[in-house]
C-alpha cells in the first residue's frame, strides 16, 4: 500500500524502478520481478539498475523471511554497490508501556512481528550505517481502501459488527501523508536523512476510535464497532505505541486520520 502511494506521489523529476514478487505494479512503470530474499537476485538487480536510492517497503505480517531476510539482503546489495537506503519500519519495535516514544528511546518488542521488525532494523543498520530508517504506525487509506479499512467497511455493510481494541493506542497516519514525507527524505542529502525518523500521524487514538472515524468518513454508522480489549487477545500486544519525533517533520504536515 505504501509503495502504491509512493508511485502516485512521486516527484516528476524522479525516475522510478519498481520491484515486485506477487502483486504486479501498474502498467507503464519500469518493473523488475524479484524475490528479495534471494541474495544473488537482489545483488544482480541493484548492479543492473544502479539506483541512487532504494526505498524498501516490502514486508509480510506473518513471514519472518519477508521482513528480516528481504531487508537484510536488500541492505547487503546496497552496501556492496554504494547505494543509499531508506528502510520502512514500525512502532511495534517498542513495548507499549512507556509512551510516547521518540527516536532514541529503548526498544523492546513484545510480539513476534515486532521482534522481526527490530531484527530487520538492526540488520539494515549494520550493513548500511547511514541508512534512513523510518518508523510509523497504522497506515490508513480510504481511496483506495487499504486491507484493514476494506475489511471494516465490508463487515459493517454485511451487518457483522466488527470488534476493535478500545485499549490499544497507536498514531495512525494517512498513506498519502506518509508517502510525501518519505519523498521529502529521499530528496535530502544522504547524510542529512541518515538515522531513525519517527513519522506518526498527528493524533494518538485507539483502534476502536480509528474504526469509528473511518466508518463516519465512509458514511456508515460509527456505533457499529464493538469495543474489544487486549485482555481477550491470546498473544501479547503493546498497549500504547504513541510516537513522537524529536526531528522536524519532513515535508507537509500530516492531516488528521481519516
Amino acid at each position: 500500500m505504501v509503495a502504491a502511494h509512493l508511485l502516485r506521489t512521486a516527484p516528476e523529476e524522479v525516475e522510478l524502478a519498481v520491484t515486485w514478487r506477487t502483486a504486479p505494479p501498474p502498467e507503464g512503470v519500469p518493473a523488475h520481478r524479484v524475490d528479495l530474499r534471494d541474495p544473488q537476485a537482489v545483488d544482480r538487480l541493484v548492479a543492473d539498475v544502479a539506483p541512487d536510492v532504494v526505498v524498501h517497503t516490502a514486508y509480510s505480517m506473518g513471514e519472518r523471511s519477508d521482513i528480516v531476510d528481504a531487508a537484510v539482503e536488500t541492505a547487503r546489495a546496497c552496501a556492496r554497490h554504494g547505494v543509499a537506503l531508506v528502510h520502512l519500519s514500525s512502532d511495534v519495535v517498542f513495548d507499549g508501556e512507556h509512551p510516547p516514544y521518540s527516536e532514541g528511546d529503548p526498544v523492546g518488542p513484545v510480539s513476534a512481528y515486532g521482534r522481526w521488525k527490530l531484527a530487520a532494523e538492526q540488520g539494515v543498520r549494520e550493513l548500511v550505517p547511514d541508512a534512513c530508517i523510518t518508523r510509523t504506525s497504522l497506515v490508513v487509506s480510504l481511496e483506495p481502501p487499504d486491507r484493514g479499512t476494506g475489511w471494516l467497511l465490508d463487515a459493517v455493510r454485511a451487518g457483522t459488527p466488527p470488534t476493535l481494541f478500545a485499549d490499544e493506542v497507536r498514531s495512525p497516519i494517512r498513506a498519502v501523508d506518509l508517502a510525501r514525507a518519505i519523498w521529502s527524505l529521499v530528496g535530502r542529502d544522504r547524510s542529512e536523512r541518515a538515522g531513525v525518523w519517527h513519522l506518526p500521524g498527528p493524533e494518538a487514538m485507539s483502534r476502536c476510535e480509528l474504526g469509528r472515524r473511518i466508518l463516519a468518513a465512509a458514511g456508515l454508522d460509527p456505533s457499529a464497532v464493538v469495543e474489544g480489549s487486549l485482555r481477550d487477545h491470546p498473544e501479547p500486544r503493546p498497549r500504547d505505541l504513541t510516537l513522537r519525533s524529536v526531528r522536524p517533520w519532513p515535508g507537509p504536515e500530516p492531516s488528521p486520520v481519516p
